[in-house]
């Protein structure tokens, strides 16, 4: 093997690690930002504010609902009401994010609906 054959073979091998760095980071972004459905019951949910957002609790797991521009979510205050409209009823969330306690994070609720 001369040394243009090993200098290829390094620039391949490290083009194969940044692929691969790129790709867990995309994964990472994926799990993040795209929504996931839940079907649960809703427990409680109050048009009071805790911290500033909005909170609904289900048998699932609690749920923060707040407007998230980036995303163009500016409904947080109708989804909230129906939340409260629905309490003790059979649903469909629509969410995205992570559940981190250690950080308090909650998923965020795009929307919800009832399940007949």
């Amino acid at each position: 093997m001369n040394k243009s054959d090993k200098s290829f073979f390094g620039r391949l091998k490290l083009k194969l690690y940044l692929y691969g760095f790129l790709a867990i980071i995309l994964l990472i972004l994926y799990s993040y930002f795209w929504p996931d459905t839940v079907m649960t019951r809703i427990t409680d949910a109050q048009l009071t504010k805790v911290d500033g957002r909005f909170m609904i609790a289900t048998e699932y797991r609690p749920f923060v609902n707040e407007d998230a521009r980036y995303r163009f979510k500016f409904n947080s205050g109708t989804i909230q009401n129906d939340a409260i409209r629905l309490k003790g009823k059979v649903v469909r969330i629509r969410k995205y994010g992570w559940r981190n306690p250690l950080f308090s994070q909650y998923e965020n609720v795009l929307s919800i609906e009832e399940v007949k």
